[in-house]
Order: C-alpha cells, then sequence, then structure tokens
C-alpha cells in the first residue's frame, strides 16, 4: 500500500470519528470571531458612555466602592479599564460570572449583565468544552490535533499524482453532477482554505497542549516565568495596601488603552495588572503582581523586555480569532470557520457515494457496448 494510500485511509476515518465534534467547534469558533462587534450592537448602552468635555476618570477603587454599594451582596473579583475607546464604560466583575456596568466618568452604574445569559459567552464555552467540563475540554483537546492531522494530510492527499492534473486541482467544475461539485468543494477549496485553517489550528495545538509553549521557550532559550506563581506574605492584623497607589505604579509605565485588575481571591491573594497598550501584530501588556498587604512588586513581565517565545504566546489569541489583522481577520477567520464546518459533510458525502458505488454490482444502471454479430 502506498503513502498516499495509507494517508488517505488516516484521513477518512479520523474525519468520520471527529467530524460531529469539528462541526461543532468550528461553527461556534465562525461566530466568535465577531463576538466584539456582537457586544457592542447588543450591549451599546451598557458599554458605552458619554464622555463629558475634559472629564476625570474615576479611580479604581472608587469604582469598586460604587459596585459594592449598588450590590452589596456580590463579591467582587476584577476591574477592567478602557482607554480605547475614550468613551468606554468601566466593568466590575463579580465571582458569580457577572458583570457590573459603570460610567467611569460619572459613577453611574449603568446595570448589570449575568454571563450565563450572553449568546457569545454561551458560544465560547461551546467551543472550548462543550458545555461538558473537563470532559469536554479533553475531547476538545484531541480534537484539535486531530483537525491538524487531517488538514496536512489533506494537503498532501490534494497534490496531484501527475502533472496533467495539477490544473484540475485548481479549478472547480461547476457544470458538472452534484458529486463532483461536492468533492471539489472538499478537495480544491480546501486547498485555498488550508492557508487560513492551519494557523487556526496551530493556535488551538498551542493552547490545549503545555508541552507546545514549554518547547518553544526551550527552543528559545528563554525560561517560562509568566507560569510562575506568587502569594502575598499573610498578616493578620494588616489591612489591604490602597489599590489606587498601586494603579498609579502601573499607569507610571506608560498610557494604557486596556487594564484589568484581579483582586486577591483570598489571605494570601494578589494584585494582579494586566495592562496593555496600543500595538499592531505583536500584543503589548506588561502583568504586574503585587502583595495585597504590603505593595511589593512580587512578579513583573514587562512587554519591553519579551523573547520571541513570550511574543508568539502573547500574540497566540490575536492569531487563533484573526484579530491581529483587523476587520480583514476576522472576516477570514470567519469564513474559515464556516468552512472548516463543512468540511465533515462534504468529507462524510464523498465516503458514502464511494461506499454506495462499491456495492453496487458490476454493469449496474448501464448500457453494455457489444458487437453485433454480422448478419448472415
Amino acid at each position: 500500500m502506498t503513502l498516499k494510500k495509507i494517508l488517505g485511509q488516516i484521513h477518512l476515518w479520523l474525519g468520520l470519528a471527529s467530524g460531529l465534534v469539528l462541526f461543532i467547534v468550528s461553527t461556534t469558533g465562525a461566530l466568535y470571531a465577531f463576538q466584539e462587534e456582537y457586544d457592542s450592537w447588543t450591549k451599546h448602552d451598557l458599554l458605552f458612555v458619554n464622555r463629558p468635555a475634559n472629564a476625570v476618570r474615576l479611580s479604581p477603587e472608587r469604582l469598586l466602592q460604587i459596585a459594592k454599594t449598588a450590590y452589596p451582596k456580590e463579591k467582587l473579583a476584577q476591574v477592567r479599564l478602557r482607554n480605547n475607546p475614550v468613551n468606554a464604560s468601566a466593568m466590575v466583575y463579580t465571582n458569580k460570572r457577572g458583570i457590573i456596568y459603570i460610567n467611569p466618568f460619572s459613577g453611574e452604574v449603568l446595570g448589570n449583565y449575568a454571563l450565563h445569559q450572553d449568546f457569545m459567552a454561551l458560544v465560547l464555552q461551546i467551543h472550548l468544552n462543550l458545555l461538558l467540563g473537563e470532559v469536554g475540554e479533553e475531547i476538545i483537546k484531541w480534537n484539535v490535533l486531530i483537525f491538524m492531522i487531517m488538514l496536512l494530510s489533506g494537503l498532501y492527499l490534494w497534490f496531484p499524482s501527475k502533472r496533467n492534473q495539477l490544473k484540475s486541482a485548481f479549478k472547480m467544475k461547476w457544470s458538472a453532477s452534484w458529486k463532483r461539485i461536492n468533492y471539489d468543494l472538499h478537495n480544491v477549496w480546501g486547498f485555498y482554505m488550508v492557508w487560513i485553517l492551519l494557523p487556526i489550528a496551530w493556535t488551538g495545538i498551542f493552547w490545549v497542549f503545555d508541552s507546545v509553549p514549554a518547547t518553544i521557550y526551550k527552543l528559545d532559550g528563554t525560561k517560562m516565568t509568566y507560569k510562575k506563581k506568587v502569594a502575598s506574605t499573610y498578616r493578620p492584623v494588616a489591612k489591604q495596601c490602597s489599590l489606587d497607589s498601586l494603579f498609579t505604579i502601573a499607569e507610571s509605565y506608560g498610557e494604557y488603552a486596556y487594564a484589568s485588575i484581579q483582586l486577591p481571591k483570598d489571605s494570601v491573594g494578589t494584585f494582579r495588572f494586566v495592562v496593555r497598550y496600543p500595538y499592531q501584530f505583536i500584543r503589548k501588556q506588561n502583568v504586574l503582581t503585587f502583595d495585597q498587604y504590603s505593595g511589593e512588586l512580587l512578579l513583573e513581565e514587562l512587554h519591553t523586555n519579551y523573547a520571541t517565545a513570550d511574543k508568539i504566546r502573547v500574540s497566540n489569541y490575536d492569531l487563533h480569532t484573526g484579530r491581529m489583522f483587523g476587520f480583514l481577520g476576522k472576516f477570514a477567520a470567519f469564513i474559515g470557520g464556516l468552512f472548516g464546518a463543512s468540511l465533515p459533510v462534504t468529507g462524510f458525502m464523498i465516503w458514502w457515494n464511494r461506499k454506495k458505488k462499491s456495492k453496487q454490482p458490476s454493469g449496474s444502471g448501464k448500457m453494455r457496448s457489444r458487437r453485433l454479430a454480422p448478419v448472415p
């Protein structure tokens, strides 16, 4: 058996085994590509405010006080601030997966939103774990690897065995039968779309297999400091340090576009700042972790010190969703996701048609050609 036939069998059976999961993950991935646009459309009054001239933003501590007063029973977990756009609201996240939206200039509480009611949050959870928790995450993990194998094997199978077949490998034959059109959709368009799907599959593998980023860091000769765990030194009688004073330190690194402040979860928890700056292609962000009592800077990850492995890691999400290339990148991710969802459908139809054909008796439904005997 030739290599092409072996790969063909691997491609077939992996596709049949993973087709349903691939359809679901690809469809939800396509939808999530436009998550920002969807949120801006459906939650515009919560996400954006009228910014008065020369308005000054309220401090993080003041925003937390406002949120706590409005929702005293909620335990607050995180504050998110945005300077881009300048009229963006502030968001306070709760431990119950809720979001409190606040006007960062006037302090007006705009409303709250439960993430379990959000369509895109549901789409994301289906994409990540099929709503099956850890079991679903494991299924997705191996399905991503299978998808990468299928893309690479499909690319090899696409390559024509003979030179005179090369032209037809690039071109759809729309005038042919529906079976041939289905085959060309899978094979010909598969060649064109594989260049979008390969980066999506690769970035997915980077996320779900810890060995992949570990290998990249090793090849780059860089330590994986971003996973280092630190904790506050517990002080029974001490109070938390001023959050605003820590935010002032974070602001001193430069004008930010986005800032997320993770609040301490327990007595040894830390304040964790993720501060993002305007960027193109390679994400620029600083991650600062502070002791909640003393305010000591325990961990500092600066974008100015990024090694190549760091740049690959922080840009993984933007490449996976297409955001790295703006609206066109998102559109490409959307089209790629829809096409990825079509692959198990067209692939199944190819297999089913061949299966039916193999069961037909030889000569069935056809007139056999024969030479007529001469008239005596």
